[in-house]
Formats: structure tokens, C-alpha cells, sequence
């Protein structure tokens, strides 16, 4: 406990006498007399002894000139400074405020000194200015006075006028022990002013922008602060902090190097950006999902909109970024700059992400011809457009869509890759596919016919509703709109508006399908054929309604 003592006796500061003088050469008894009241101590010579320590059982004493006991007196004798009580013992392990006088010398500062056990002033001795008192650390100064509010890196006091968290290191409040392994909110302190205009480079913000101002001491007491423009990151409790070039605790975003605008679709971040959520007491999020608008640095539009997005960081704490990743058992999509992203992704690889499109922006037509951005060299995924409640990647064959222009069909191989990727046609189980959307017949027609190019030749193949490929040697079907399509070989090969269904007739060198007319009696047959083998495809007869992909 600190003793405070308000009167302090003048005396000579500069006492450096390192032994006790005696005179005479008369010989008798060594030791202490009392004489009205006063306490000295004479030599065998019976001469007070002057200028020097005595001691009496487990206490010491200074004997001034005059060789009487020196009370309530701060003194310097040898290399250090001790102090005496009122009694004119030596303070040892005790705290002593000492209070000034106008009639002392300037050298003697009004505050608090701790005398350990060999009765010594803890002073600054070269670079040694922190000690250790009943578990706390504090620093004094040359003479002893300990110091309190902001200290720099030598142990030296900042000026306070000015923004001193930035060149503090050390801090102790007014009992002058240093913070040491705990916060400070900035703000409460008694020389805090609750925020400051200073921006921070790590972070690229303002601290006006700050709720609080959170800074963190070490076990050595040190402010922890990043060294240049890399945040400083500290695991404190079992969860990580960032800190910046002036010891703030980082409440939101680390700030990234740079940010790449030249793929307008897809700007990238130079690094991974790292969260602190603030509102959750400044952690690093590390493995888990965050629902947040991104800094000014990563994307200022969203930043100024607070337009927010799902993120979700790894083990390190760093956002996932310009991949797909599988997490717990599903895979999602992330940006450039780590945004999960939804709908329609196009992604080169699964290494680079191309480009995004909600589901509703574009009609069949655009999966059809293919006219999407990057949608010819990229691979085109599907990921659930509810990000709020998924967001994962979609696959199977029976996925419906809604686009501009209704509810369509989709299929996505297990890796997540639209069927008919990069504006390949493909089949897949009878039915065909293009960038995912799969060509099937309008409700109102219930057939319609699609264009297979080869390296080797172009065909045509008829589907129905469902999608499904309609197979037949010799065959015809007839369509809502009351027209007959037939089929040759599993092949298109014309489609005519006859009233009746047309027939197939075996004649020696005119073999195929033929108009047929029952109310003919002698020739049903005599409109003539309408298409056999070897002949081309009737294409000019199909309505645009029932041309799926051409």
C-alpha cells in the first residue's frame, strides 16, 4: 500500500559522503545517546559520528553533519536516492508520495517513489526503467518519480496534447501500473478524448468512423502495433486480433495491398482480406460464414450501398477468393474479392471466377445462342439463387430455372459443369442439352426439332415436352398445332399440315411418305411423296416456335 506524506523537511540534495566522520581521540563506549529528545550515535572516540548510516536492530538511520538522526527527508547519498520517515528510519519496500516544497530543489519532483529492500529509489539506471512491485510493473524515471499516462518506447513521457496512443508504448493509469495483458478502451481512459481525426494506413479508415478504439498491452506491457502498412496480428485469450501501425484494434476489414479492375467483371484483391468483427469484440473469424458489405478499398460501391454478401474465411482467417470450395459437403462459389456469389457462375476452371448473372436477367434464348459474357470459353455453374438460406452448388438433370421468359429445365453433371458447357450441344440420356438449358418442345406445339452439327454432317432430331429425343424407323407424330411431323431413320425429316396422317408406300423408285387423301378412291396417294430415304430434310416447313436451337 502507498504511503502519502504532505511534508517533506528541507535538506542538502547532494550529500555523497560514502563514510561516517568522528574527531577527538579521547576513547569511550560506541553507540546511540538520546539527548533532549535527539538521537546520535557516538564512536569510540565519544564523538557523533556525521554523514553516514547507523543501524539499530532491523532499522537504519542517516546521521546528518551536526551527526542528529535526519527526519522525513528525501536524500541522495552515494549513487542512489533513499528516503527517512518521521522517525528517521529508512523506508525500505514501501511507496512514499513526496509533496514539494517551494523552498527545495527543483531537482525533487512532487509524485510517488518506491524504496525496495535496500532502502534504494527504483531510478532509471541506462535502459532499465520498468520494475517489478508485488506482481505489477511500473516505471521511474532518473530520480525515482514514477510515471504515469502514455510512455514512449524508452520509457520517456508523451506529450498528451497531441494524439499520444501513436508514439505510446507503455500506459499506466494514475496508480502508475502499467497495462499489462489487458485491454484499454481508449475512449475511458483519463487522458482519452473517446476517438480521434488520425487515419490509419493499415486499415484506410478514419478513427472517427470508430465506435470504439481498443488497444491491447502485452505481457511485457508493450502496446501491440503493426510495423508499417501489414496489420499486426495477436492471439489474445484463444481468438486472433489485428492491430495497426498505431496499436488500434482493427474492427472490421484488413485493408489489401491492391484491388485489380482490369477484368471489369471480376475485380481481384491482391491478398486475401481478413474480418475482425467488431461486433463480436474485434475477433479474427476463422472457418466460419459472415454476412458483411465489403471495405472501401475492396469494392467502394457496395461499401457506399452496404450492399452485403456472404464471405466465409479459412483457418487463417483469409476469405476464400476466386475459387469454388467445398464447405461442410457443398460447394460455393467466391469472387475476386471473396464474395460468395449465386445464380448463374461462369468460372474458368474452378481457379478463376469470370463472371455472375441472377437467374432472371436473361431469357432461354441467351443459353441457346450462347450470347452471355465469357459463356464460350468458360465453364457455366449453377448455385442456388436463395443465398440467404444456401447458396450451394446445384446438380442433376431436372433443375428448374425461372428466366425472364419462364420455367426452364437445367442439367448439371456432378462436378457441377452445365451440360452443352461453352456452347457445345451435347446429349445426354436421349435429350439435349446447351450451356445447361435443355431443349424441349412448347407446351403449345408438344414437339419441336433440334439442329445436330457434326464434323462429318448436320441433322435433325425431333423432342418432345420433356426433352426427350422421339426415335422411329418410320414414323410420324403429330403436333398440337394439328401438323405431322415425320420421322425417318430416328431422324427430322419434314413436317406437312395435312388434313390426314401421311402414309408410307413401297413403289419400285419412289419409296417413302406420300400425302394421303381416303376421299380419293382411285388414288390416295396422288399428291405425290413428301420426303424418303436419301432425301434432305424439310426444314422451310417448321415454324420458329417448334426450331429449338437454330
Amino acid at each position: 500500500m502507498k504511503k502519502k506524506l504532505s511534508v517533506l523537511t528541507a535538506f542538502a540534495l547532494s550529500v555523497l559522503f560514502l563514510e561516517c566522520f568522528s574527531n577527538g581521540q579521547v576513547f569511550a563506549a560506541e553507540g546511540w545517546k538520546s539527548e533532549n529528545g535527539e538521537w546520535s550515535y557516538l564512536d569510540s572516540h565519544d564523538q557523533p559520528m556525521t554523514n553516514c548510516w547507523k543501524q539499530s536492530k532491523d532499522s537504519w538511520y542517516y546521521l546528518q553533519e551536526e551527526g542528529k538522526i535526519l527526519k522525513n527527508s528525501f536524500l541522495q547519498w552515494g549513487n542512489a536516492n533513499y528516503y527517512v520517515d518521521a522517525v528517521g528510519k529508512m523506508v525500505q519496500n514501501s511507496w512514499i508520495w513526496i509533496a514539494r516544497s517551494e523552498s527545495q530543489s527543483e531537482a525533487i519532483s512532487e509524485g510517488w517513489y518506491y524504496f525496495g529492500s535496500d532502502g534504494k529509489a527504483y531510478q532509471r539506471k541506462n535502459n532499465s526503467f520498468k520494475k517489478k512491485i508485488n506482481g505489477k510493473t511500473y516505471i521511474f524515471d532518473e530520480e525515482g518519480l514514477m510515471l504515469t499516462g502514455w510512455l514512449d518506447e524508452d520509457g520517456h513521457s508523451v506529450d498528451e496534447s497531441d494524439q499520444p496512443f501513436a508514439e505510446g508504448v507503455y500506459y499506466s493509469d494514475t496508480d502508475g501500473a502499467l497495462y499489462t495483458a489487458q485491454w484499454m478502451d481508449y475512449g475511458n481512459i483519463d487522458h482519452g478524448i473517446g476517438g480521434s481525426d488520425l487515419d490509419s494506413h493499415v486499415t484506410g479508415r478514419n478513427y472517427s468512423d470508430y465506435e470504439k478504439m481498443w488497444i491491447y498491452f502485452d505481457d511485457n506491457s508493450r502496446k501491440i502495433s503493426a510495423k508499417g502498412d501489414t496489420l499486426r496480428q495477436k492471439n489474445i485469450n484463444g481468438s486472433s486480433y489485428g492491430f495497426d501501425e498505431n496499436g488500434i484494434m482493427i474492427p472490421w476489414w484488413s485493408k489489401v495491398a491492391s484491388v485489380s479492375n482490369a477484368d471489369k467483371s471480376n475485380p481481384t484483391s491482391s491478398t486475401s482480406a481478413r474480418y475482425y468483427s467488431g461486433y463480436d469484440g474485434g475477433k479474427l473469424f476463422r472457418s466460419q460464414w459472415f454476412f458483411m458489405y465489403p471495405s472501401e478499398n475492396l469494392d467502394a460501391a457496395d461499401y457506399y450501398d452496404q450492399e452485403s454478401s456472404w464471405w466465409y474465411t479459412d483457418e487463417k482467417g483469409e476469405v476464400y477468393r476466386n475459387r469454388i470450395r467445398n464447405i461442410n459437403g457443398k460447394s460455393y462459389a467466391f469472387d475476386g474479392i471473396g464474395r460468395m456469389r449465386t445464380g448463374f457462375v461462369l468460372f474458368d476452371g474452378k481457379s478463376e471466377f469470370v463472371a455472375q448473372y441472377d437467374v432472371e436477367a436473361w431469357d432461354s434464348n441467351a443459353y441457346k445462342e450462347g450470347t452471355l459474357y465469357g459463356i464460350e470459353k468458360s465453364d457455366l455453374y449453377l448455385f442456388a439463387p436463395d443465398e440467404l438460406n444456401d447458396g450451394s452448388m446445384q446438380t442433376g438433370k431436372e433443375i428448374k430455372v425461372e428466366l425472364a421468359d419462364g420455367v426452364f429445365t437445367f442439367g448439371f453433371s456432378s462436378n457441377g459443369k452445365a451440360y452443352g458447357n461453352k456452347n457445345r450441344l451435347q446429349k445426354k440420356e436421349d435429350k439435349y442439352y446447351i450451356n445447361g438449358l435443355r431443349l424441349e418442345a412448347e407446351k403449345e406445339y408438344g414437339y419441336g426439332v433440334v439442329k445436330i452439327e457434326t464434323d462429318q454432317e448436320t441433322y435433325y432430331q425431333v423432342v418432345d415436352q420433356n426433352g426427350k429425343i422421339v426415335k422411329g424407323e418410320k414414323k410420324v407424330v403429330r403436333d398440337k398445332d394439328g401438323a405431322y411431323l415425320i420421322i425417318l431413320n430416328n431422324r427430322f425429316a419434314a413436317r406437312v399440315e395435312d388434313e390426314q396422317k401421311p402414309r408410307w408406300r413401297s413403289i419400285p423408285g419412289e419409296t417413302g411418305f406420300y400425302h394421303y387423301d381416303r376421299d380419293h378412291k382411285k388414288n390416295p396417294y396422288h399428291e405425290g411423296m413428301i420426303t424418303g430415304y436419301g432425301m434432305d430434310p424439310d426444314i422451310e416447313s417448321l415454324p420458329s416456335e417448334e426450331r429449338l436451337n437454330f
